[in-house]
């Protein structure tokens, strides 16, 4: 069962940064303009798509990289997701945010097509530990069939916990903020 959250601390800074690639051209790669943390840090997030290695099967490549420059011009480079499915589907991504202490860096990536998703990532600057969840499952129980849902990361609880806003224009899932 989810949790509503009732004390968050806000994101630092809140900030959010969108990019987008429809996956229909041989190799296109976009970033986000780089997000500031608490310490001068900055993140971008990459997207890059590819035509599946000329296989001919109508499939694309999607690489989701999170580009992170500590200000010593050494950018590390986490690997945050692979997926191969339609060709033409559309793929976003932001980051959504710092947690205060700039430990966190906290976002969204989205893939549109029959198998749409959306899920949250989380990079741990301390222990170089990165975690994926896919929103989707982890919501099934509140979302309908076929509920074209938002996510959104609005913050983080006082215990830690990342509290995600979740909306629904054809409201088919209740609409609030939940810490998963």
């Amino acid at each position: 069962m989810f949790i509503l959250a009732l004390v968050v601390a806000f994101l630092f800074p809140v900030q959010v940064e969108m990019t987008r690639v429809d996956t229909g051209a041989i190799i296109q790669t976009v970033q986000t303009q780089p997000l500031r943390g608490p310490g001068g840090e900055s993140a971008t997030l990459r997207i890059s798509s590819a035509d599946d290695h000329s296989k001919d099967n109508h499939s694309c490549e999607a690489d989701y990289q999170l580009v992170l420059n500590a200000g010593s011009n050494a950018l590390e480079k986490i690997e945050l997701l692979t997926s191969d499915d339609d060709y033409q589907r559309p793929l976003s991504g932001r980051i959504s945010g710092f947690s205060h202490d700039g430990k966190l860096i906290l976002g969204i990536l989205a893939e549109g097509s029959e198998h749409a998703s959306t899920m949250l990532f989380v990079y741990d600057t301390a222990s170089h530990a990165t975690q994926v969840v896919d929103l989707g499952q982890r919501f099934a129980g509140v979302l309908a069939k076929k509920c074209a849902a938002s996510f959104d990361i609005v913050g983080t609880a006082d215990h830690g916990g990342i509290v995600i806003k979740l909306d629904s224009a054809s409201h088919c899932a209740p609409e609030g903020r939940f810490a998963p």
